[in-house]
């Protein structure tokens, strides 16, 4: 086992860390065992008098545990591939620039290790081997085609998109999945068949707003699209239209460019649904000013719908902005008050003396899902992935599969604006 600390501990205490880019610098393999009993194990059992005749069954039963085991670390072996960068480290002197560069990184296995080891403590064994993809394009086309990662039956990473696509055309053996654990690039821009993206991409929450919206949707009410100039706003709108139109035929919808023309198309008869997709900060002032103004002239009833990335900004400048009702979707269901993930929190702080991040909370999600798939079904696993869904302690799995650029996540979660922060639904 590889022992690391992550990059919220003091460089003064980094022995493990150092001790984890050292064995990572020399390629580790990092094996997974769990205890397995014999078919006879029974209290009392000492002391029972050897016989020719129970050595051989021993033997046998030996046997039979070390085939087991040797299937089982075949079946289940992963290569782990994240940016840990260790071309770069001063093997002189450990600095706090090569602790933030692999903070990521480390995050992210030690919470993948956490999950295997949690599954190997059940009975099965699974082979981790953990290789630095550099961030280098052409280091990691070689690393693919090397014979490293050549008996895998999984791969998990690399994480940028440029290196995601690199690893994809050098790798040949598409009957084992490439997983894209952090990047939200749409799968369809990498086109890599045997690809599975984690995270959302924007299309998937734009899709699920529009589900919502039309949902929400009651005789009487209007739904606005207000559309903005800048990136996040032109990129989670482009297909909401079609898509509120194809979930709610009978709807009534508007597309508005400006404050102005917005105020035309309210209504008082029933709610104005909303939907915008800007993060712009002054776009947003400029709109929820005129909403409240509106408020003040007369009585109308909003219901406001936004990007994901609104979990990042803070709208407590506004008195009024929960009386909109605001609904984002988000890829992470973190439930910091349940059992599952204060026990989580407990082991984590306690075997590297930090607390876990985002990145610690996905890697363990995806080492308790994918094992468990390799472990139940096999080389056979692949065929499950659009059938068995996962509620991990940050996210949840809901694959669909496109034979062009292969399974994307569905699993997105819904927060409203409560209070002074958007609050899981």
């Amino acid at each position: 086992m590889i022992l690391v600390r992550n990059h919220q501990q003091q460089l003064s205490g980094n022995k493990f860390l150092w001790i984890a880019i050292v064995a990572l610098a020399f390629g580790a393999c990092s094996p997974k065992v769990g205890v397995l009993k014999s078919p006879d194990h029974r209290a009392g059992s000492v002391g029972t008098p050897k016989t020719e005749e129970t050595t051989k069954e021993t033997e046998v039963k030996v046997s039979a545990a070390e085939a087991f085991r040797l299937k089982k670390l075949k079946e289940n072996s992963i290569s782990l591939l994240l940016p840990f960068q260790l071309d770069q480290v001063n093997t002189n002197m450990l600095s706090r620039q090569d602790v933030e560069r692999s903070a990521m990184a480390l995050d992210f296995y030690q919470g993948f290790q956490m999950g295997l080891d949690e599954l190997a403590a059940a009975g099965t064994y699974y082979g981790l081997n953990v290789l630095d993809s550099r961030d280098n394009e052409a280091f990691i086309s070689s690393l693919a085609a090397s014979e490293k990662i050549a008996n895998s039956s999984l791969i998990v990473g690399p994480v940028f998109p440029k290196e995601i696509t690199s690893f994809g055309k050098a790798h040949g053996n598409k009957e084992v999945l490439q997983i894209n654990p952090l990047a939200a690039t749409k799968a369809s821009d990498f086109r890599i068949p045997n690809l599975v993206s984690l995270t959302p991409s924007i299309d998937v929450h734009s899709n699920t707003i529009a589900e919502k919206v039309a949902k929400d949707y009651r005789q009487g009410d209007v739904i606005i699209v207000y559309n903005t100039s800048d990136n996040d706003g032109k990129q989670f709108l482009e297909q909401m239209f079609n898509a509120i139109k194809k979930q709610k035929p009978s709807a009534k919808i508007e597309q508005v460019y400006s404050s102005a023309e917005l105020n035309e198309v309210l209504t008082r008869t029933g709610a104005n649904l909303l939907v915008t997709g800007t993060t712009d900060r002054n776009s947003l002032r400029m709109l929820l000013g005129n909403l409240t103004a509106k408020n003040l002239e007369e009585y109308y009833i909003f219901k406001l719908y936004g990007h994901p990335l609104w979990d990042r900004i803070d709208f407590s400048n506004f008195d009024n902005f929960s009386a909109f009702e605001p609904v984002i979707t988000s890829e992470g269901h973190l439930k910091a008050w349940s059992a599952n993930v204060r026990d989580f929190d407990k082991a984590y702080l306690q075997r590297y003396t930090v607390q876990p991040s985002d990145f610690s909370y996905k890697g363990y999600d995806a080492a308790k899902y994918f094992g468990r798939l390799l472990d139940k079904h096999g080389y056979n696993y692949v065929d499950h992935l659009t059938k068995e869904s996962y509620e991990g302690i940050f996210n949840s799995y809901d694959f669909e599969h496109n034979d062009q650029w292969g399974y994307t996540n569905k699993g997105v979660s819904f927060k409203v604006y409560k209070g002074t922060s958007f609050q899981l639904k």
